[in-house]
């Protein structure tokens, strides 16, 4: 029997804008709650959840939802464009440089600091993508309240969690919030911790609106 997350799951991937092109998602939920997606079902266990758009099927590889993740509890922004438009040019310049997508880098610097960049928090992590003092000298940050060096650092980080997940764009994001060592140590899947869990919905609902918007602007030019 389908848990109800994995109905959730179906209803996540429904709230996608009408104008992309879709291609189907199948989902498996086993014996454990985890749940794993993929647009080429290995068995007949995967039922049809929906149909998403192309550019989200790129970000979400197959068996990328290994956790039964509840709703989010925290709030999204509904203006995306105050603080983005602000940091546009940081944050296009990051993601060329390191090959992550700027609709991911704002949609963590949103879900991380709201685009603030003298941001401390209690940890001590800091600056616009809410960098630990670690984390900063790793890639190559001295200045954690500079947001070039800082959107620059967040970038390099999220690059190397892609590579160390092999692009699974949800672990990837888990990884950021929780470390990866915590990803790795429960075994390659989403910690089982509230705050990871609403942070991964949290980040990927901003990404979805951040791409969204993105490709509207293009539409109109």
């Amino acid at each position: 029997m389908v848990r109800t997350p994995l109905k959730f799951v179906c209803l996540l991937l429904g709230m996608m804008h009408a104008s992309f092109a879709f291609a189907d998602v199948y989902g498996y939920s086993d014996q454990d709650g985890s749940i794993y997606l993929t647009d080429n079902p290995p068995s007949m266990d995967y039922e049809l959840l929906a149909s998403t758009p192309v550019e989200a099927a790129k970000v979400l590889p197959p068996s990328s939802f290994q956790a039964d993740l509840p709703q989010s509890e925290t709030s999204i922004p509904t203006n995306l464009n105050s603080g983005s438009q602000v940091y546009h040019d940081v944050v296009n310049v990051a993601a060329e440089a390191s090959g992550v997508e700027s609709a991911l880098l704002h949609a963590v610097i949103t879900a991380e600091s709201n685009y603030n960049p003298r941001a401390v928090s209690p940890k001590g992590a800091a600056g616009l993508m809410q960098l630990m003092p670690t984390t900063a000298r790793r890639f190559g940050v001295s200045n954690l309240f500079d947001p070039a060096q800082n959107v620059r650092g967040g970038a390099r980080y999220l690059a190397y969690l892609m590579g160390l997940f092999k692009n699974d764009f949800v672990l990837a994001v888990a990884a950021y919030n929780a470390g990866e060592n915590s990803v790795i140590q429960h075994g390659n899947k989403v910690p089982p911790y509230p705050e990871t869990r609403n942070y991964v919905i949290k980040v990927i609902d901003l990404y979805k609106r951040f791409a969204r918007s993105k490709a509207g602007r293009k539409s109109e030019t």
